[in-house]
């Protein structure tokens, strides 16, 4: 959504309602529609308790390279270990 850098705009012409949104953000909304599905089929047959940790760390290190690839962002000591205790954290709580 951030790439395609515009918002989605919605008009009124002759009494219907009109979006203009660029492709790249309809690309977004499916791949975000498709997301939510995924992650409601995942938590429906696993634990939470295991789920929700996990993508939150597994969130954490793909924002970050994303963040690192596509936009050019810096990587700083606080992010390394902001991912360094997710992933710990995540194994302490699953430990067995």
């Amino acid at each position: 959504m951030k790439l395609s850098g515009q918002p989605i705009g919605f008009a009124l012409k002759d009494g219907l309602l009109h979006l203009d949104i660029s492709g790249k953000m309809a690309l977004a909304l499916v791949m975000y529609a498709a997301s939510f599905l995924i992650w409601t089929g995942i938590v429906a047959k696993s634990e939470l308790s295991f789920i929700v940790p996990f993508s939150s760390a597994i969130v954490s290190i793909l924002s970050v390279l994303i963040g690192l690839l596509v936009f050019q962002e810096e990587l700083s000591a606080y992010k390394i270990v902001g991912i360094v205790l997710a992933v710990l954290g995540v194994m302490l709580m699953n430990y067995k």
